[in-house]
Protein backbone atom coordinates (compact mmCIF):
# COMPACT_ATOMS: atom_id res chain seq x y z
CA UNK A 1 0.00 0.00 0.00
CA UNK A 2 2.60 2.48 1.08
CA UNK A 3 4.57 1.78 -2.26
CA UNK A 4 1.59 2.51 -4.67
CA UNK A 5 1.28 5.99 -2.66
CA UNK A 6 4.97 6.71 -3.47
CA UNK A 7 4.52 5.78 -6.93
CA UNK A 8 1.72 7.69 -7.34
CA UNK A 9 3.10 10.09 -5.62
CA UNK A 10 6.39 9.84 -7.68
CA UNK A 11 4.21 10.24 -10.94
CA UNK A 12 2.42 13.61 -10.12
CA UNK A 13 5.36 15.15 -9.13
CA UNK A 14 7.09 14.18 -12.51
CA UNK A 15 4.31 14.70 -14.54
CA UNK A 16 3.79 18.48 -12.87
CA UNK A 17 7.44 18.93 -13.19
CA UNK A 18 7.60 17.56 -16.92
CA UNK A 19 4.73 19.82 -17.82
CA UNK A 20 6.27 22.95 -15.81
CA UNK A 21 9.70 22.37 -18.37
CA UNK A 22 7.99 22.82 -21.50
CA UNK A 23 6.06 25.70 -20.48
CA UNK A 24 9.70 27.18 -19.54
CA UNK A 25 8.35 27.90 -16.31
CA UNK A 26 11.80 26.95 -14.66
CA UNK A 27 11.10 28.41 -11.05
CA UNK A 28 8.22 26.05 -10.54
CA UNK A 29 10.26 22.95 -12.02
CA UNK A 30 12.76 23.74 -9.06
CA UNK A 31 10.23 24.00 -6.32
CA UNK A 32 8.09 21.14 -7.17
CA UNK A 33 11.32 19.17 -7.69
CA UNK A 34 13.27 20.18 -4.76
CA UNK A 35 10.30 19.75 -2.38
CA UNK A 36 9.78 16.10 -3.68
CA UNK A 37 13.39 15.54 -3.60
CA UNK A 38 14.00 16.39 -0.35
CA UNK A 39 11.65 13.80 1.10
CA UNK A 40 12.93 11.09 -1.99
CA UNK A 41 16.18 12.06 -2.49
CA UNK A 42 17.06 9.08 -4.72
CA UNK A 43 14.08 9.94 -7.24
CA UNK A 44 16.46 9.95 -10.51
CA UNK A 45 13.63 10.68 -13.05
CA UNK A 46 12.31 13.91 -11.11
CA UNK A 47 16.29 14.66 -10.34
CA UNK A 48 16.83 14.35 -13.93
CA UNK A 49 13.82 17.06 -14.71
CA UNK A 50 15.47 19.45 -12.17
CA UNK A 51 18.80 19.29 -13.87
CA UNK A 52 17.28 19.72 -16.89
CA UNK A 53 15.27 23.01 -15.61
CA UNK A 54 18.80 23.70 -14.59
CA UNK A 55 20.28 23.27 -17.17
CA UNK A 56 18.00 25.36 -19.51
CA UNK A 57 18.13 28.42 -17.31
CA UNK A 58 22.24 28.82 -17.81
CA UNK A 59 23.00 26.67 -14.10
CA UNK A 60 25.19 24.83 -15.31
CA UNK A 61 27.17 23.72 -12.08
CA UNK A 62 23.74 22.88 -9.95
CA UNK A 63 22.59 20.94 -12.98
CA UNK A 64 26.01 19.09 -13.41
CA UNK A 65 25.95 18.07 -9.53
CA UNK A 66 22.13 16.92 -9.76
CA UNK A 67 22.88 14.91 -12.93
CA UNK A 68 26.09 13.53 -11.17
CA UNK A 69 23.62 12.55 -8.24
CA UNK A 70 21.30 10.85 -10.24
CA UNK A 71 24.24 8.75 -12.13
CA UNK A 72 24.71 8.01 -8.36
CA UNK A 73 21.94 6.37 -7.90
CA UNK A 74 21.52 5.03 -11.09
CA UNK A 75 24.47 4.79 -12.78
CA UNK A 76 23.22 3.30 -16.38
CA UNK A 77 20.59 5.80 -16.93
CA UNK A 78 20.16 7.33 -19.90
CA UNK A 79 19.14 10.47 -20.18
CA UNK A 80 21.51 11.21 -16.98
CA UNK A 81 24.18 10.79 -18.74
CA UNK A 82 22.78 12.51 -22.01
CA UNK A 83 22.53 16.04 -20.18
CA UNK A 84 25.89 15.77 -18.35
CA UNK A 85 27.40 15.29 -21.65
CA UNK A 86 25.99 18.57 -22.72
CA UNK A 87 26.22 20.53 -19.12
CA UNK A 88 29.58 19.12 -19.25
CA UNK A 89 30.19 20.58 -22.86
CA UNK A 90 28.86 23.99 -22.06
CA UNK A 91 30.97 24.23 -18.62
CA UNK A 92 34.02 23.47 -20.86
CA UNK A 93 32.77 26.21 -23.52
CA UNK A 94 32.32 29.10 -20.60
CA UNK A 95 36.34 28.44 -19.34
CA UNK A 96 37.76 28.27 -22.84
CA UNK A 97 35.67 31.52 -22.91
CA UNK A 98 37.27 32.68 -19.69
CA UNK A 99 40.62 31.24 -20.49
CA UNK A 100 40.08 33.48 -24.31
CA UNK A 101 39.33 36.39 -22.37
CA UNK A 102 42.10 36.24 -19.97
CA UNK A 103 45.17 35.53 -21.81
CA UNK A 104 43.78 35.57 -25.74
CA UNK A 105 47.54 34.89 -26.73
CA UNK A 106 48.92 32.20 -24.52
CA UNK A 107 50.26 28.93 -24.63
CA UNK A 108 46.76 26.89 -24.02
CA UNK A 109 44.59 29.26 -26.40
CA UNK A 110 46.90 28.47 -29.34
CA UNK A 111 47.00 24.85 -27.99
CA UNK A 112 43.52 25.11 -27.74
CA UNK A 113 42.72 26.35 -31.40
CA UNK A 114 45.16 23.63 -32.58
CA UNK A 115 43.75 20.67 -31.15
CA UNK A 116 40.09 22.41 -32.87
CA UNK A 117 41.74 22.75 -35.66
CA UNK A 118 42.68 18.77 -35.66
CA UNK A 119 39.14 18.25 -35.16
CA UNK A 120 38.30 20.02 -37.88
CA UNK A 121 40.99 18.45 -40.10
CA UNK A 122 43.00 21.26 -41.11
CA UNK A 123 46.59 20.22 -40.04
CA UNK A 124 47.58 23.44 -41.70
CA UNK A 125 46.07 25.38 -38.93
CA UNK A 126 46.55 23.31 -36.37
CA UNK A 127 50.56 23.41 -36.78
CA UNK A 128 50.40 27.13 -37.09
CA UNK A 129 48.39 27.32 -33.63
CA UNK A 130 50.97 24.50 -32.59
CA UNK A 131 53.77 26.60 -33.32
CA UNK A 132 52.66 29.90 -31.65
CA UNK A 133 51.90 27.76 -28.56
CA UNK A 134 55.49 26.18 -28.18
CA UNK A 135 57.05 29.46 -28.98
CA UNK A 136 54.72 31.03 -25.77
CA UNK A 137 55.77 28.17 -23.90
CA UNK A 138 59.05 26.51 -25.28
CA UNK A 139 59.45 24.36 -22.09
CA UNK A 140 56.43 22.33 -22.67
CA UNK A 141 57.01 18.70 -23.61
CA UNK A 142 53.70 17.98 -24.13
CA UNK A 143 53.20 20.84 -27.11
CA UNK A 144 56.79 19.27 -28.76
CA UNK A 145 54.78 16.07 -28.61
CA UNK A 146 51.72 16.79 -30.00
CA UNK A 147 53.64 18.86 -32.58
CA UNK A 148 55.44 15.46 -33.56
CA UNK A 149 52.41 13.58 -33.76
CA UNK A 150 51.09 15.71 -36.20
CA UNK A 151 54.43 15.70 -38.29
CA UNK A 152 54.60 11.83 -37.87
CA UNK A 153 51.09 11.73 -39.35
CA UNK A 154 52.06 13.26 -42.35
CA UNK A 155 54.71 11.27 -42.98
CA UNK A 156 57.35 14.26 -42.19
CA UNK A 157 59.54 11.88 -40.27
CA UNK A 158 62.92 14.13 -39.75
CA UNK A 159 60.78 17.27 -38.75
CA UNK A 160 58.49 14.94 -36.34
CA UNK A 161 61.97 13.86 -35.21
CA UNK A 162 63.17 16.86 -34.20
CA UNK A 163 60.16 17.49 -32.52
CA UNK A 164 60.29 14.44 -30.59
CA UNK A 165 63.43 14.65 -29.86
CA UNK A 166 62.83 18.48 -28.51
CA UNK A 167 60.50 16.76 -26.02
CA UNK A 168 62.56 14.58 -24.42
CA UNK A 169 65.40 16.63 -23.79
CA UNK A 170 62.53 18.15 -21.79
CA UNK A 171 60.99 15.09 -20.32
CA UNK A 172 63.01 11.68 -20.18
CA UNK A 173 60.11 10.03 -19.43
CA UNK A 174 57.70 10.87 -21.95
CA UNK A 175 56.48 7.40 -23.58
CA UNK A 176 54.69 8.88 -26.20
CA UNK A 177 57.71 11.22 -27.85
CA UNK A 178 60.40 8.33 -27.48
CA UNK A 179 57.84 5.67 -28.49
CA UNK A 180 57.84 8.28 -31.59
CA UNK A 181 61.45 8.17 -31.65
CA UNK A 182 61.21 4.63 -32.29
CA UNK A 183 58.19 4.79 -34.48
CA UNK A 184 60.03 7.92 -36.94
CA UNK A 185 63.35 6.03 -37.31
CA UNK A 186 61.29 2.60 -38.02
CA UNK A 187 59.50 4.24 -41.26
CA UNK A 188 63.01 5.92 -41.97
CA UNK A 189 64.48 2.03 -42.10
CA UNK A 190 67.08 2.87 -39.62
CA UNK A 191 66.19 0.15 -37.30
CA UNK A 192 69.14 0.42 -35.30
CA UNK A 193 68.43 3.62 -33.85
CA UNK A 194 64.69 2.71 -33.78
CA UNK A 195 65.62 -0.49 -31.42
CA UNK A 196 66.93 1.79 -29.14
CA UNK A 197 64.44 3.89 -28.61
CA UNK A 198 61.83 1.13 -28.72
CA UNK A 199 63.58 -0.30 -25.92
CA UNK A 200 63.76 2.82 -23.68
CA UNK A 201 59.57 3.25 -24.72
CA UNK A 202 59.52 -0.66 -23.28
CA UNK A 203 60.94 0.22 -20.02
CA UNK A 204 58.85 3.24 -19.64
CA UNK A 205 55.76 1.13 -20.60
CA UNK A 206 56.58 -2.79 -19.97
CA UNK A 207 52.74 -3.25 -20.65
CA UNK A 208 52.18 -1.30 -23.84
CA UNK A 209 52.04 -4.47 -26.62
CA UNK A 210 52.28 -1.53 -29.39
CA UNK A 211 55.55 -0.72 -27.83
CA UNK A 212 56.71 -4.75 -27.56
CA UNK A 213 55.54 -4.96 -31.17
CA UNK A 214 57.86 -2.10 -33.04
CA UNK A 215 60.32 -2.94 -30.74
CA UNK A 216 59.95 -7.00 -32.54
CA UNK A 217 59.59 -5.36 -35.32
CA UNK A 218 62.54 -3.46 -35.82
CA UNK A 219 64.53 -5.94 -34.47
CA UNK A 220 63.08 -8.26 -36.87
CA UNK A 221 63.97 -6.03 -39.60
CA UNK A 222 67.76 -5.38 -38.62
CA UNK A 223 68.25 -9.35 -38.18
CA UNK A 224 68.18 -9.33 -34.89
CA UNK A 225 65.43 -12.26 -34.68
CA UNK A 226 66.62 -14.34 -31.54
CA UNK A 227 65.98 -10.82 -29.83
CA UNK A 228 63.04 -10.07 -31.82
CA UNK A 229 61.20 -13.28 -30.83
CA UNK A 230 60.76 -12.56 -27.57
CA UNK A 231 59.57 -8.88 -27.93
CA UNK A 232 56.94 -10.69 -30.53
CA UNK A 233 55.63 -13.05 -27.87
CA UNK A 234 55.18 -10.66 -25.15
CA UNK A 235 53.09 -8.28 -27.35
CA UNK A 236 51.13 -11.29 -27.87
CA UNK A 237 50.78 -12.53 -24.55
CA UNK A 238 49.58 -8.34 -23.98
CA UNK A 239 47.03 -8.28 -27.10
CA UNK A 240 46.46 -12.04 -28.00
CA UNK A 241 45.02 -10.83 -31.20
CA UNK A 242 48.13 -8.96 -33.20
CA UNK A 243 47.73 -10.44 -36.30
CA UNK A 244 50.91 -8.53 -37.40
CA UNK A 245 52.84 -10.38 -34.33
CA UNK A 246 51.40 -14.07 -35.44
CA UNK A 247 52.85 -12.73 -38.94
CA UNK A 248 56.58 -11.88 -38.09
CA UNK A 249 57.12 -14.21 -35.31
CA UNK A 250 55.95 -17.11 -37.62
CA UNK A 251 58.68 -15.33 -39.97
CA UNK A 252 61.64 -15.16 -37.51
CA UNK A 253 61.06 -18.75 -35.72
CA UNK A 254 61.42 -19.68 -40.54
CA UNK A 255 64.60 -17.84 -40.93
CA UNK A 256 65.82 -19.53 -37.80
CA UNK A 257 64.64 -23.24 -38.81
CA UNK A 258 62.45 -23.99 -36.12
CA UNK A 259 59.49 -25.34 -38.22
CA UNK A 260 57.37 -26.51 -35.89
CA UNK A 261 56.98 -22.91 -33.95
CA UNK A 262 56.56 -21.09 -37.40
CA UNK A 263 54.20 -23.39 -38.32
CA UNK A 264 52.14 -22.77 -34.77
CA UNK A 265 52.48 -19.02 -35.59
CA UNK A 266 51.10 -19.01 -38.96
CA UNK A 267 48.00 -21.56 -37.66
CA UNK A 268 47.26 -18.94 -34.62
CA UNK A 269 47.24 -16.29 -37.72
CA UNK A 270 45.02 -18.21 -40.17
CA UNK A 271 42.57 -18.61 -37.19
CA UNK A 272 42.56 -15.13 -36.27
CA UNK A 273 41.86 -14.62 -40.71
CA UNK A 274 43.00 -12.15 -43.39
CA UNK A 275 45.68 -11.89 -45.25
CA UNK A 276 48.69 -11.74 -43.72
CA UNK A 277 51.76 -10.00 -44.31
CA UNK A 278 50.19 -6.63 -45.93
CA UNK A 279 51.29 -4.26 -42.93
CA UNK A 280 54.63 -5.90 -42.60
CA UNK A 281 57.34 -3.34 -41.15
CA UNK A 282 55.00 -0.86 -39.45
CA UNK A 283 53.32 0.08 -36.31
CA UNK A 284 50.36 -1.59 -35.08
CA UNK A 285 47.32 1.15 -35.12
Amino acid sequence: MAASVFLCAQSTVLEECTRALYAGDYSQVEQLAQDHLRKNPSDVSVRVVLARGELAEGKLYQSFEDLRKALASDPHNVDALYYLSFAARAMSQQEYQRLFAMNPDSSRVHQLLAESALESQDPAQAEAEFRKALDANPGSSELATELAELKRSQSKFDEAITYYSQAVQLESGNYDAVYGLGACYTYKQDYKQAAQWLHKAVALAPDSAAGHFALGNALFQSGSLEHAIPELETSLRLEPRMKQAYFLLGRAYTKLGRKEEAAAAFKKLDELSGPPGQNEGSEPR
